[in-house]
């Protein structure tokens, strides 16, 4: 008897061993293809960054940016100011998370002092405006307006057309309502300009 039952306990055995090899390639690979997608996952990267931008321009404050953005796409969103220097500041430089871009004010003319007939110290403007002859912004010409420290084509633009359409400047202050124009600006300009008999 028990030499009959040996072929069928071994077929028994045979088959319970082929089932645990079958079952461990099956369990292998799932883990091999699961090892698989993991590693394939992309890696995701941010769109946007956001950047600060602060010094000479019109808007300072963060401002968010495509990730590939470069400084010149951020300052132009903070508007430049008219005295800005930009060509002190990396324009085509690429933009980094949390960056601060800070914009340069351009450095005017070294200020000379000289002797005044009153005895006290004068400063002498380095620049085409005469301490003399005052400018009256009230009559000024664009080119005339450009001799002022600080002031370009657009800028002198913006000051005649600010002229006509409000009427003559009634003080120097006002000067500073022009789009552009900073009241530390004006103080500097209050030896070089005038508002004819528009004075208060």
């Amino acid at each position: 008897m028990r030499f009959r039952d040996m072929p069928a306990r071994f077929g028994l055995l045979v088959g319970a061993a082929l089932g645990m090899l079958i079952g461990f390639n099956i369990a292998r690979h799932w883990s091999s293809e699961e090892d698989l997608i993991l590693r394939i996952e992309p890696i995701s990267t941010p769109s946007v960054i956001i950047v600060y931008v602060t010094g000479a321009v019109e808007r300072p404050g963060l401002y968010t940016v495509p990730s590939d953005a470069r400084v010149a796409q951020a300052v132009e969103l903070a508007g430049p100011r008219v005295e800005a220097d930009l060509a002190k500041i990396p324009m085509a430089e690429r933009l980094r998370d949390g960056q601060t871009v800070e914009v340069p004010v351009r450095q005017r003319p070294d200020v000379q002092v000289t002797p005044g007939a009153t005895g006290e110290g004068m400063p002498s403007q380095a620049g085409p405006v005469p301490q003399e002859e005052k400018i009256d912004v009230n009559r000024a010409t664009v080119a005339e307006l450009e001799r002022l420290p600080g002031v370009g084509p657009a800028l002198a633009q913006r000051i005649v057309a600010y002229r006509e359409e409000h009427g003559p400047f009634r003080s120097i202050e006002e000067l500073a309502e022009v789009p552009g124009i900073s009241a530390r600006m004006v103080a500097e300009w209050a030896d070089l300009v005038t508002v004819g008999s528009s004075t208060e």
